[in-house]
């Protein structure tokens, strides 16, 4: 059963929500609204702030917020004389070609949208317009130290807990009554009631992961265990909406993190065993009083059920023969629900020449590895970069098996704060002004000339 309708906050919510966006403001913290912002795009049911739709209040709030942030929290300055490389600089300096390269790519993407017949246009133009470009950009801007990171990650990950929390109360579900039926087998609810649950999937595991990174930087045990729940509990919606897709990203880009994390000398190596060995058992316990939400019925076991290519290579066929089709320019997101792949979708949609601005976007984004993967033991942006890197992998994975570049936001704007986080970090080693082998030879020499 589908449940359809809007999200209408309460006075004692609408309250809340204002006191933070007041703060925000306030303080200069852009990053906080923009979280917000990022998260309720993606509970695919409109959330009314009084009689407007949440995205209007939100966007004025990231647009003050930022202001405040630009000319008193950190003052910019295009002046020459003014502007600091390592905190300041509004465009890194390294692989700047990709701004207008994103620029060129999605002015072409909107080219081709109003060229071609899609009935519904705002769905591409909207997510391109609200969601990609502005929160890359303001990622780029504002995330550019640890702690506009942790504020980002924490407003997102408590605006995905109470979406879920939404989600449940929209269908008459209270907390209390997971802990008896925690698969909603009894319920006539399938992925909890929403029509595009894989889109409702994505904002629960960019929050559980953004939920890792919080765990692995928290100082004190209370904020710890606090995180970690929270971060499971979205985890465990994830499970609740089926979404097989997200799942298998989410399980990827939480090992890159794991991997990143025990192949660090840090102060507290403990953390990582604890956070897999707590997913386990929920996955475990999970599985053994509500096997459904992990093989779906007709499935043989796990390995069907986390295998993201069932069924695809029909819906790939007709993409490509779509491409064949118009292999130019696509057929202008016409087409954009049979593809099933990012890849075989920016062929099919926007030809060629699309595909050729993915490359170089997938180019820019392997060069940010080296950043992530660096070995800064006194730059506390570290983990930050490999949990946001983390986030671009999820969305490749699941694009994979279902998405689209042009309305898949988390495919772009984590990659701005990876960028934005690695300003001033040292990727290759210094080179040494004599080499090693140079003065080997060098004190040769000498010894020949001394005999």
């Amino acid at each position: 059963m589908i449940v359809t309708g809007p999200i209408i906050l309460n006075p004692l919510e609408l309250a809340l929500l204002g006191v933070i966006c007041l703060y925000a403001v306030w303080r200069g913290r852009p990053e906080i609204p923009l979280a917000i912002y990022l998260s309720v795009s993606l509970w695919t049911r409109t959330v009314f702030v009084g009689p407007s739709a949440a995205t209007w209040p939100l966007l004025m709030t990231i647009v003050l917020a930022l202001i405040r942030y630009l000319h008193v929290t950190r003052l910019w300055s295009l002046l020459p004389q003014h502007l600091d490389v390592t905190t300041r600089q509004l465009v890194p300096a390294t692989d700047s070609w990709i701004v207008p390269w994103m620029g060129l790519w999605w002015g072409w993407a909107l080219c081709v949208l109003y060229q071609f017949d899609l009935p519904n246009k705002m769905s591409i133009a909207r997510p391109l317009l609200l969601n990609i470009i502005i929160g890359s950009l303001i990622a780029l801007m504002v995330i550019r130290d640890s702690g506009a990171a942790r504020r980002f990650a924490l407003a997102y990950l408590l605006t995905s807990v109470y979406g879920l929390y939404a989600a449940l109360r929209f269908i008459d579900v209270p907390l209390s009554y997971l802990l008896s039926d925690p698969g909603l087998s009894s319920l006539p609810y399938r992925n909890l009631g929403i029509r595009e649950y894989n889109f409702f999937s994505h904002h629960l595991s960019i929050a559980f992961l953004l939920g890792l990174g919080l765990f692995l930087q928290a100082r004190h045990i209370w904020s710890m265990i606090i995180v970690l729940v929270l971060s499971i509990f979205c985890g465990y919606g994830v499970f609740l909406t089926g979404a097989r897709q997200s799942l298998s990203g989410a399980g990827l880009a939480a090992a890159l993190i794991f991997a990143w994390a025990l192949s660090r000398s840090g102060k507290k190596p403990w953390r990582v065993p604890l956070a897999i060995a707590a997913i386990v058992v929920i996955v475990v316990l999970l599985y053994q009083v509500a096997p459904h939400l992990i093989v779906r019925e007709g499935e043989s076991g796990l390995e069907e059920s986390f295998n993201i290519f069932e069924d695809r290579g029909g819906l790939w066929l007709i993409g490509w023969n779509y491409f064949l089709a118009s292999p130019v320019w696509g057929w202008g997101f016409e087409q954009k629900l049979w593809s099933h792949n990012i890849f075989i979708g920016t062929l099919a949609d926007q030809g060629l020449i699309g595909m050729t601005f993915l490359i170089g976007y997938l180019v820019w984004a392997l060069r940010r590895l080296p950043a992530v993967w660096a070995q800064t033991p006194n730059d506390d942006r570290s983990i930050w970069r490999v949990v946001f890197f983390s986030l671009f992998l999820f969305a490749v994975v699941h694009g994979q098996a279902s998405g689209n570049t042009m309305s898949t936001a988390h495919l772009h704007w984590p990659l701005w704060a990876v960028w934005a986080l690695s300003i001033g970090v040292a990727t290759a080693p210094a080179h040494q002004p004599l080499p090693a082998l140079l003065r080997v030879r060098q004190c040769a020499v000498t010894a020949g000339v001394q005999q």
